[in-house]
């Protein structure tokens, strides 16, 4: 579920077994109107997949960190309240949920000198996206000079589109690039 599309996706109607009748399923649907902050987009770029129980028909999985959140309301920010639950635990909640407290329009604010990007405790959370599901892919070839350690120290987390990409983004100036060959250098 590190891919976004994978999460997005997941918000289509699932079937959930109803515990009162074991051998029958009810189909689940986003329970939410769009007036919710809470949307499936919203929730899929703040991490989550859509992840229902016949009892919690709005539950919500983290993919990385895998903290489940259910009974959301209108005024919830999939994003806040993440990042509220997870911040210390969660690479997704420290780098992309916790960056919109960080920064403004015009540019990065936080006093707080962990959050800064050059902090230990920033590249070690961007290093950590790079880890989920299989991996990031040029891990797995020896010497390739865009390797996780480098990415997450140039400032990139992993944001895959579809399976085996290398997408990265740099959250900080929006910047996504893909594509990379083993003599490249991220920095």
């Amino acid at each position: 579920m590190e891919v976004l599309q994978s999460r997005t996706d997941s918000f289509k109607a699932k079937r959930v077994q109803n515990p009162a009748k074991p051998s029958s399923t009810v189909s689940v649907k986003w329970p939410h109107p769009r007036r919710f902050i809470a949307s499936p987009a919203v929730l899929a770029e703040a991490g989550f997949y859509f992840n229902p129980s016949y009892e919690d028909r709005d539950s919500v999985t983290c993919f990385y960190c895998e903290k489940q959140l259910s009974h959301w309301e209108v005024e919830d920010d999939p994003f806040d309240i993440h990042w509220e639950k997870c911040k210390t635990t969660c690479c997704w909640a420290i780098v992309r949920c916790g960056l919109r407290g960080d920064m403004d329009g015009r540019g990065f604010i936080s006093s707080d000198k962990s959050r800064l990007p050059t902090s230990k405790n920033m590249e070690q959370a961007r290093f950590g996206t790079f880890q989920v599901g299989n991996g990031w892919i040029h891990d797995q070839v020896e010497d390739h000079g865009a390797n996780s350690r480098k990415m997450a120290r140039a400032g990139f987390v992993w944001t895959p589109q579809y399976v085996n990409d290398d997408l990265a983004t740099c959250l900080y100036c929006e910047v996504s690039l893909g594509g990379w060959d083993a003599e490249d250098d991220p920095m």
